[in-house]
């Protein structure tokens, strides 16, 4: 099983529509505490078997009524999967629906969840114990009380279901004793009973020696199990050395071709670089007159661009020169005109001035009486007073007529000088229109007399005279120089390099013979060693083959026991039967043994169970070693699982040791180990192949090397699943994984993801 593709709308944290193409193998899911890494990964199981850690009104976004959508896109098999769980409404209803390769295949919760189970092979609580390594359920493996520890083991092996079974046949026991009342007045026929009683002594004796010949099987399977693996082992010793040797000749081999190519390429260069000498010689007398070609030819553009300025200055005719007399004249008149219009104004001002001066003396001379005193003078006016008034009235009256006079004036000399003003104004627009035609003028003379010298001078410099070819053969001879000078420049340039060239040649070709010397020589040793590597593979197969025998006949084994054991009880329950029968024709009150029968039979369950256990314990060492091995580089000797707590050791010169000896790196991947072993052997137990594994936060707080050794560990247990997501805290993490999947943390309790270096 690998997940394709990841779609959530309205899942918890993830409101708004996530879209994810989940790439395949190793793949890194990182983010903030708290920013939804793990409810991620949960939306798988949700999906597809309907479970949840909340309730189903809690799976949708808070806050937000619309549809929850979570669809899991998976291929499997060879095929394509997809499954869609759906929440809606006010009552939180549940849908799913399920598809295979594009056609509907199950429709409804209950429909698509059976689906699931048996394309999968394993139940929702399998799939979760198998898959999914839960936040610090590694390190609980070496740090927990052994009881904690061994109750963990045997609820991700789905083991306690039997502890139920065994408690309720206690429970039958118990209630087989309540009803000796109620059956008293019951009697069984004893012949009936005896018959049964034999037929199923007679089973259990037989179902017995079923077992006894499936535990012998299975000590001969082990024993050839231990013989291929021997065989495997020394064959993978001479494929390592084969493989170096092959390793080797390749590197040799990239190294003797390149040389080869070398030669080939140097070999050639020098053959250039003599046809190159023999171009120069032949282009350098082509490029000795360029400079005065060159020269030449900037000679007669210098007299066409002469020649071109002249026509573009032409003669023109001399405008008139400007007159400025009338200018001023015209100016000196305006100015005559204000002054007159000044006189004018100040002589008003000043007869206003009178006026006032007049009224207010008259005002005062009309205030006075004949017998009062002159104002001026102190004396008596008597009749005197009346001339002062006719004065005053005459003074006014005539300053009034000349202030009349004044305003009649002014008019005139207003439009005067206006008048002197427009034509001082219209003199200094035609003077200065004037002096620019004059200057444009001198300017244009300048110039022309200045193209006319740079023409002369130009012809003068020119030695032969200028030729009518010189204006199309010259410019093609230059061109012709110059790219013959080029190529002598770049010819030698390249016969610099001539002498290095053929001293590169021979250490080329000493490297080449050389090259082909440890080719021959890696060649014999191959040869010498003589490795199959059908031989290794045959000892591959039969030691899978083995292996494959060894668990076959384990399973063998385990169900023959079981098989005895319920003969067994069946043999016993009819023994007790037959039993309760004659008693309760002599005594009803041994009825009461029927009890002591299914005490017995809890018993036997009791055993089966600490027997199921037991051969579990091993297997699981067996395949924690394997994989513990593999990611140490078989570092120890071997890893060890106690049958009892479930304890971790290791197997180092010899000696087991605790986890205790050991450094982090050597525990954490030890508890890896066993993880993945109860994942694989989970996997067995149900008979279904997930490849999917998901490890939730297994760096934790891992220096760097730690951290590094677990990546490494990662990485190889791509071998063994198809696909493995990583759940972890630590940016730097996705740097050294090969994908990641960023989780984003978003306000109001929000996020979203996106695949790193992806859309």
């Amino acid at each position: 099983m690998r997940i394709t593709r990841l779609l959530l709308r309205n899942y918890r944290v993830f409101a708004d529509g996530l879209e994810l193409q989940v790439p395949p193998g190793l793949v890194g899911i990182y983010g903030a505490n708290g920013s939804g890494k793990t409810t991620l990964v949960s939306a798988v199981p949700w999906a597809l078997f309907g479970h949840s850690r909340t309730s189903n009104d809690q799976v949708r976004t808070a806050g937000v009524d619309a549809e929850s959508v979570t669809e899991v896109e998976f291929e499997h098999e060879g095929h394509l999967y997809a499954v869609r769980r759906t929440i809606s409404g006010v009552n939180s209803t549940v849908r799913a629906r399920a598809w295979a390769d594009g056609l509907l295949v199950a429709d409804g919760a209950r429909d698509t969840a059976r689906y699931v189970r048996s394309l999968l092979g394993i139940d929702d609580a399998s799939f979760r114990a198998s898959v999914f390594a839960e936040q610090n359920q590694l390190a609980a493996f070496s740090t927990i009380a052994p009881a904690k520890r061994r109750d963990l083991v045997l609820k991700l092996l789905g083991i306690t279901p039997l502890d139920a079974a065994r408690d309720r046949a206690r429970r039958d026991a118990r209630a087989a004793a309540d009803d000796h009342a109620r059956l008293r007045a019951l009697l069984p026929d004893l012949d009936a009973l005896r018959v049964a009683a034999d037929e199923a002594r007679s089973a259990a004796r037989a179902v017995e020696r079923d077992a006894e010949a499936a535990r012998a099987e299975l000590g001969e399977r082990r024993r050839q199990l231990g013989l291929a693996r021997r065989e495997h082992d020394h064959m993978a010793v001479h494929a390592g050395e084969h493989e170096a040797l092959v390793a080797e000749g390749r590197m040799v081999r990239s190294h003797h071709d390149a040389a080869v190519a070398r030669v080939a390429q140097l070999e050639r260069e020098l053959a250039e670089l003599s046809e190159a000498r023999a171009r120069l010689a032949r282009v350098e007398d082509e490029a000795k007159g360029l400079d005065a070609a060159e020269a030449r030819l900037a000679a007669v553009q210098r007299v066409r661009e002469a020649e071109a300025a002249l026509a573009a200055t032409p003669a023109s005719p001399e405008p008139p020169v400007p007159h400025e007399d009338r200018c001023a004249a015209a100016r000196r008149a305006a100015e005559d005109a204000r002054g007159a219009l000044a006189t004018h104004d100040a002589l008003v001002v000043e007869a206003r001035r009178q006026r006032t001066a007049a009224s207010a003396a008259l005002d005062d001379s009309v205030r006075v009486s004949d017998e009062g005193d002159c104002p001026l003078c102190g004396q008596s006016l008597g009749e005197a007073f009346e001339q002062v008034q006719a004065h005053r009235r005459a003074e006014l009256a005539g300053v009034e007529a000349r202030l009349r006079a004044l305003d009649g004036r002014r008019p005139a000399l207003v439009a005067a000088a206006d008048d002197a003003a427009d034509r001082a104004r219209h003199e200094h627009r035609v003077l200065e229109q004037a002096r620019q035609a004059r200057g444009a003028w001198e300017r244009h003379r300048a110039g022309r007399e200045a193209a006319e010298q740079a023409l002369r001078q130009a012809r003068a410099r020119l030695d032969p005279p200028l030729r009518p070819e010189d204006d199309t053969e010259l410019p093609a001879e230059v061109e012709r120089r110059r790219q013959a000078a080029k190529e002598c420049q770049l010819l030698r340039g390249r016969l610099d390099r001539q002498a290095r060239a053929g001293r590169e040649l021979e250490a080329a070709r000493d490297e080449r013979d050389s090259g082909a010397g440890r080719l021959e020589a890696l060649r014999d040793k191959v040869r010498a060693l003589s490795f199959d590597r059908h031989a290794l593979a045959s000892a591959r197969q039969a030691l899978e083959l083995a292996e494959q025998a060894v668990d076959a006949a384990d399973v063998r084994t385990r169900s023959a026991e079981v098989d005895a054991a319920r003969a067994e009880a069946a043999a016993d329950a009819a023994e007790r039967s037959l039993a309760a029968g004659a008693e309760q024709h002599a005594k009803l009150g041994e009825l009461a043994e029927q009890a002591r029968h299914l005490g017995r039979l809890a018993e036997l369950l009791h055993q089966f169970r600490n027997q199921l256990v037991g051969s579990v314990g091993p297997r699981l060492s067996r395949q924690a070693a394997s994989l513990f091995a593999e990611l140490t580089d078989a570092e120890y000797d071997e890893l060890q699982i106690d049958p009892e707590t479930y304890a971790i050791r290791i197997l180092d010169q010899g000696v087991a040791y605790d986890m205790d000896r050991f450094s982090g790196s050597e525990t954490d991947l030890a508890n890896l180990a066993l993880r993945v072993a109860i994942s694989e052997h989970l996997g067995f137990q149900s008979g279904g192949q997930v490849g999917l594994l998901v490890l939730d936060e297994v760096f934790g707080f891992l220096d760097a090397d730690r951290k590094d050794r677990m990546l490494r560990a990662l990485e190889r247990l791509r071998g063994r699943f198809r696909q493995v997501l990583v759940v972890t805290h630590d940016a730097e993490v996705k740097d050294r994984l090969p994908n990641a999947i960023e989780v984003v943390k978003l306000p109001g309790r929000r996020a979203t993801a996106h695949v790193v270096g992806g859309p």
